[in-house]
């Protein structure tokens, strides 16, 4: 454990948030179920359908994206070691990003709950028990996409372009990274809060999404490269001269 650096563990956890999110949507979208949070309405009463017929598929790849959010807390905490240098503010981004992906796992758990609990028993009722369900159902629904929309403000708004500034400040890792996750906090989240007003803005702000993903996978490449600079520099140092 004395030897084993947080910047790598950030650094593998960030190279398995991706893996797991994209292993997650594969086994979702195979499975018939296109979102794992379900919109209120017609689209919920679809959603409670697609789940049904997806069984233990659509159970496995949500589990796979909870796991995502663990990994990717351990990683938004971890990139901390390495860019802490840029000042004191930086202890912000650990902070806000636990928090904040915290909020995106626990938006995550309760459409489960609902596939587990809610799904069944709403295919089984009569019509009168059907629309009792459908009314809880779109309770559950809304508060998760409230509490999805509130933590990915935290991780897109906040923390990626925190930690994007002390890449561009320090130079630890290559500043394109820097950039990107400006990027991303600039479309994902302070675009994204003008998204229900138009379409064009809703599929620009889809982009950021997927550049958090990309920064994440950067990160932890940049991270792993940078470790094994750094140790082939120690061990050059540490040889006798001849």
């Amino acid at each position: 454990m004395r030897t084993l650096k947080l910047s790598t563990v950030a650094a593998v956890s960030a190279l398995g948030t991706v893996i797991c999110f994209v292993a997650g949507a594969v086994a979702m979208g195979s499975s018939g179920v296109g979102v794992l949070i379900p919109e209120t309405g017609r689209p919920g009463l679809d959603w409670i359908a697609a789940v049904d017929d997806a069984g233990w598929l659509f159970f496995a790849g949500a589990w796979l994206v909870i796991l995502m959010g663990f990994l990717g807390i351990i990683a938004l905490v971890g990139f901390y070691d390495t860019l802490r240098l840029a000042g004191p503010v930086m202890i912000l981004a650990p902070i806000l990003g636990a928090v904040g992906l915290t909020l995106v796992t626990v938006s995550h758990l309760i459409p489960i709950a609902m596939g587990y609990a809610i799904v069944p028993a709403y295919m089984d009722a009569d019509p009168g028990g059907q629309a009792a369900l459908a009314a809880t159902a779109d309770t559950f629904a809304a508060i998760a996409l409230v509490i999805n929309a509130a933590g990915n403000f935290l991780n897109w708004g906040v923390v990626v372009p925190l930690y994007a500034v002390a890449i561009l400040t320090t130079r630890a890792l290559p500043r394109w990274i820097g950039w990107l996750g400006l990027l991303v906090g600039a479309l994902a989240s302070w675009l994204g809060l003008l998204s229900p007003a138009s379409s064009v803005i809703s599929a620009i702000s889809n982009i950021g999404f997927i550049g958090f993903f990309v920064f994440m996978l950067s990160m932890g490449i940049a991270l792993l490269r940078r470790r094994s600079r750094v140790d082939e520099a120690s061990q050059a140092s540490s040889q006798p001269p001849t």
